[in-house]
C-alpha cells in the first residue's frame, strides 16, 4: 500500500511540474461584440470572468486577441491538470494512515 502511495505522490509531482511550467494561462470567456464609433460599427473583444460572484471584463486590443486565445487554451489545460492533482490528493489521503498517540 505504501508503494501505491509513493507512485501516486510521484505522479502528483509530475503534474505539479507541468502546471508550473504552463505559461500565460487565464480563465474566462472571450466575448466578441461591436460598438458604434464615428457612425461606424466597429468590432471589439473583451475577456469576461467571474470573481467572487461579480463579472469582471477586460478589453482586449485586436492585436492581442491571439495571445489571449492561446492563454485561454493554456487555462483549460491548467484547470485539467489541477483537477487531476485534486483526484490524486484524494487517493493519497485515503491511503494515509493516522497514527494515534
Amino acid at each position: 500500500m505504501e508503494n501505491k502511495k509513493e507512485l501516486l505522490m510521484q505522479r502528483r509531482k509530475e503534474l505539479l511540474d507541468k502546471l508550473i511550467s504552463t505559461n500565460d494561462w487565464i480563465t474566462g470567456s472571450i466575448i466578441q461584440s461591436s460598438r458604434i464609433q464615428s457612425n461606424k460599427k466597429t468590432p471589439f473583444n473583451y475577456l469576461s470572468r467571474s470573481i467572487g460572484g461579480k463579472t469582471k471584463t477586460t478589453y482586449i486590443a485586436s492585436n492581442k486577441l491571439n495571445l489571449f486565445c492561446n492563454a485561454l487554451g493554456n487555462g483549460k489545460k491548467a484547470r485539467q491538470l489541477f483537477n487531476e492533482i485534486v483526484e490524486l490528493n484524494i487517493k493519497i489521503l485515503k491511503l494515509t494512515e493516522i497514527k494515534n498517540g
